[in-house]
């Protein structure tokens, strides 16, 4: 007689009063762990980049597209991660999850030291999907899932006759994504991303992308440009026709498609932009920045996150802006990929960690050059070490959020402030 397969999906443990236990009062944060502390731009280190498309002034969105303002810019940043150490937990019947979150805070300025940006938000360790359950994985102590079944208690305070009776147990849920990350731009969007440890190498340097690698550049085929044809293969050096004039454009020689009327006539000023630091190659790939900062390097290791609002399956991620945001610049997409590393820098004293990111955000404004809506990546690209492992001579000065202080005045001493841990019972 045929022996029944075993099933490869291990149930999850029961859950109990005062589960989970463990390191951080029983938060697991994953990969995300890596990230707690400061991390900035130093003295003589690469800089972020940003491209961002503009509708122009006396423009709308019934514009035919061509008519933007561009502006790309090097920046510093001071990102900040702070992990909550108590587990978030949410109640979903037969299961039980608890999130570990890891709170985080930017602020961007220019190289005139003037404030470009600021947004705030959580990562969210949702749990380790490897299957069959590994019980000497790392991202599984402490547990992040569990399951839970209904008992005499639960059947009897919540009225589950005559619909369910005590051992009873539904299917369980695998979670689909590792992390999720929410955030508010003060610019009137709001994000929710989601997406998994997608990589994990010893001994090599991350592979940002290929040159002129379409999904990364800051022209959309929209646009009517076509790396291809409009760019060198395999060389960064300027095509030769950014230096004609728009009226002298002319790719194909077919009408419609060449003068003042073409792709390469309507976005010239983002392949010849030579402003704030930013320029060609960096304003039509920015990764290419990333790339050039691991130049030299030696890696000991790196781990890569991928996330996304937008996924071909499943669940999805999501997007919502404001009223003015979502009728003149549409936000219809964000991609985020994070590399996080371990190399090797003598001037820095050995090894230490470094950030890498590449944020995409798409933007929709104006007709595109196909008949559609144009799309609009607006890009940005960073390299980060922690604050703590940079020498002193090469810190820069804090950033500092112009917010209003606020100052008690009490004739009672200080009282200490209360960290409270979340108990997570029954009601």
């Amino acid at each position: 007689m045929k022996k029944t397969q075993p099933s490869s999906v291990k149930p999850y443990i029961e859950w109990e009063e005062g589960l989970p236990k463990g390191k951080n009062n029983g938060t697991q944060f994953g990969i995300l762990s890596k990230l707690h502390g400061t991390w900035v731009n130093w003295k003589g280190g690469p800089t972020g980049l940003h491209t961002t498309p503009m509708p122009s002034p006396g423009t709308s969105s019934e514009t035919i597209f061509g008519v933007f303002h561009f502006k790309s810019q090097e920046y510093r940043e001071q990102l900040k991660f702070t992990q909550v150490n108590a587990p978030v937990r949410n109640r979903a019947g037969s299961n039980e999850q608890f999130n570990g979150a890891v709170k985080y805070e930017t602020a961007i300025i220019d190289n005139e030291n003037l404030l470009q940006h600021f947004e705030d938000g959580m990562y969210l360790w949702l749990g380790d999907h490897q299957m069959p359950w590994d019980p000497n994985s790392p991202f599984q102590d402490p547990k992040t899932m569990f399951k839970h079944t209904s008992d005499e208690e639960s059947v009897k305070t919540d009225g589950g006759e005559p619909v369910i009776g005590p051992g009873e147990l539904g299917p369980q849920f695998v979670p689909p994504y590792q992390i999720s990350r929410s955030g508010v731009i003060p610019h009137g969007t709001t994000i929710h991303l989601t997406g998994n440890i997608t990589k994990s190498e010893e001994g090599y340097a991350p592979h940002i992308a290929n040159l002129w690698e379409q999904q990364y550049l800051a022209v959309s085929p929209s646009m009517g440009i076509d790396p291809e044809k409009d760019l060198i293969a395999g060389s960064r050096e300027k095509p030769d026709w950014t230096k004609l004039p728009r009226e002298e454009q002319n790719p194909d020689g077919g009408v419609g498609n060449s003068g003042v009327n073409s792709g390469r006539a309507y976005f010239l000023n983002i392949f010849n932009y030579d402003k704030f630091g930013a320029e060609f190659p960096y304003t039509v790939q920015p990764n290419l920045k990333l790339k050039d900062a691991n130049d030299g390097l030696k890696f000991k290791r790196y781990d890569m996150i991928e996330l996304d609002t937008v996924h071909e399956t499943g669940i999805q991620g999501g997007v919502i802006n404001n009223v003015m945001i979502e009728r003149y610049c549409r936000v219809v997409r964000m991609r985020y990929r994070m590399w996080i590393e371990e190399v090797y820098d003598e001037e820095f004293g050995g090894l230490i960690e470094q950030l890498q990111y590449e944020q995409i955000v798409d933007f929709e404004f104006m007709f595109g050059s196909n008949g559609g809506t144009t799309l609009w990546p607006h890009i940005q690209v960073n390299t980060l070490r922690r604050e703590k492992d940079i020498p002193l001579d090469k810190r820069l000065p804090s950033i500092e959020l112009p917010i209003e202080k606020t100052t008690v005045k009490t004739k009672k001493a200080a009282v200490a402030s209360v960290c409270p841990v979340m108990k997570h019972t029954r009601d």
